[in-house]
């Protein structure tokens, strides 16, 4: 029995852990169709909301996300109306970090970004909507840094911008035949 008793307390903690209970609040539009979900636990003294859902008039999801301490917390979506993703993007206490995503309705990515305590920083790339690149460059603390490459939608390259903290240190530019602009 005494070895049991450790056992039976960690079992009782844990499922005091999971014991708690979610509770929905529902509202809807006026043909009966789900508008958004929000999902509340309460913790000691207090409810607080821990997810949130919405849809259009037609039933399709239109966004979905995640809450901590009343801040957007973890993975947050959002869709267009055909079913498509429009947003992906991670926060933490509230803020953008970690990768971005954007697509267009099409379903062709338009952006990634990464972000980091809700500035930009890191890689970004852009996309036209029919899939050829736009840009790319580098972001640090949420400016501009080091070499920015921009294409027109047919491919051809338009400009290379060198950045540093924000301030361009070098410009590049081409014609639309290739040639370098002097």
């Amino acid at each position: 029995m005494k070895k049991l008793f450790p056992l039976l307390s960690v079992l009782f903690l844990i499922s005091l852990g999971f014991g708690q209970k979610l509770y929905e609040v529902i509202e809807t539009y006026e043909n009966g169709n789900i508008k958004s979900i929000t999902y509340h636990k309460k913790i000691r003294d207090r409810i607080e909301k821990v997810k949130e859902e919405g849809y259009f008039k037609n039933g399709q999801k239109k966004f979905e996300g995640n809450f901590k301490d009343v801040e957007r917390d973890g993975l947050n979506t959002d869709w267009y109306e055909n079913g498509q993703k429009k947003y992906e993007r991670t926060f933490k206490d509230g803020k953008r970090d970690g990768l971005v995503t954007i697509w267009y309705e099409n379903g062709q990515k338009k952006r990634e970004i990464n972000y980091k305590y809700g500035k930009e920083d890191g890689s970004v790339i852009e996309w036209y909507k029919n899939g050829q690149k736009s840009g790319e460059g580098t972001y640090i603390n949420g400016k501009p840094d080091r070499l920015v490459t921009q294409w027109s939608e047919n491919g051809q390259k338009e400009s290379e911008v060198t950045y540093k903290d924000g301030e361009v240190i070098s410009e590049k530019y081409w014609n639309e035949d290739g040639s370098v602009m002097e």
